[in-house]
């Protein structure tokens, strides 16, 4: 784990290094879970139904299909990859990893429990669109710690 310096003028973050095995590049500022197949605490992929509580970060740089890369698990993040179409997010909303095939984070509904966790808070608002799917980097404070 790398923790950064503690100063007044910046937030707190940790990073955690990382092996990206999804297939694909995993590209900075998008989130992953933690990989399954071969639970080592290092090994991450693709957000998908059945691992939304796996959530492990936000990718801090492009990272290569099977290499090595930091990803945020803690603190204040100026771009975080996210989904949203016909509810706007406000700051404050819950963010958690997207359902479908994606590394996106999205709004969890008001009074969501059990599974659905959120990992994340907006810090900055984002206007509702009218089509099936908008994605956007936007400010976001991760808690994947």
């Amino acid at each position: 784990m790398l923790f950064k310096r503690i100063s007044r003028t910046s937030a707190e973050t940790v990073f955690v290094v990382v092996k990206n095995v999804s297939g694909g590049t995993l590209t900075a500022n998008y989130s992953c879970v933690w990989d399954t197949s071969t639970a080592d605490g290092v090994r991450v992929t693709q957000n998908a139904a059945a691992t939304l509580t796996l959530y492990a970060g936000v990718a801090d740089a492009d990272i290569a299909n099977n290499d090595y890369g930091l990803i945020q698990v803690y603190g204040y993040r100026s771009n975080a990859y996210i989904s949203y179409s016909s509810v706007s997010i406000v700051i404050g909303d819950a963010l958690g990893p997207y359902a479908a095939a994606d590394w996106g984070l999205v709004r969890q509904a008001a009074g969501t429990t059990g599974a659905i966790l959120s990992f994340a808070t907006a810090m900055a608002a984002v206007a509702s669109s009218t089509a099936v799917a908008h994605y956007t980097n936007t400010a976001v404070f991760i808690r994947a710690l």
